[in-house]
């Protein structure tokens, strides 16, 4: 727990309130610092995917086309090591293909 300044609206007064940061549990679609609900997200059967911006959703819709997925360096360090499981997994290629892609029309449609 930190605390931080913060000044009211309406009079201008500073003061000091406590800020602490709490692990957002099952909400998996929300954004980890402000727990605000993410723009893009789409359920699927295997599960939720949901980027955090368009440069995210590139790197997953690459991953998911990807002839070959090897692994360099080390382990658990990358973005893609630690993506669930349900994503991992060669039988769901073309459903996270077929998903990114339509993030990827709906984020074109938000521009």
């Amino acid at each position: 727990m930190t605390t931080s300044t913060a000044a009211c609206r309406q009079c201008g007064r500073d003061s000091e309130v406590e800020v602490t940061a709490r692990p957002l549990g099952s909400a998996e679609s929300n954004d980890p610092h402000f727990g605000m609900p993410l723009l893009l997200v789409e359920k699927t059967a295997a599960g939720v995917l949901w980027p955090y911006n368009a440069a995210h959703l590139q790197a997953l819709h690459d991953y998911a086309a990807a002839p070959l997925r090897e692994r360099a360096g080390m382990s658990n360090g990358s973005m893609f090591s630690r993506l669930p499981q349900w994503m991992k997994l060669a039988r769901n290629r073309v459903l996270l293909q077929k998903a990114t892609a339509r993030l990827i029309a709906k984020a074109n449609a938000i521009r």
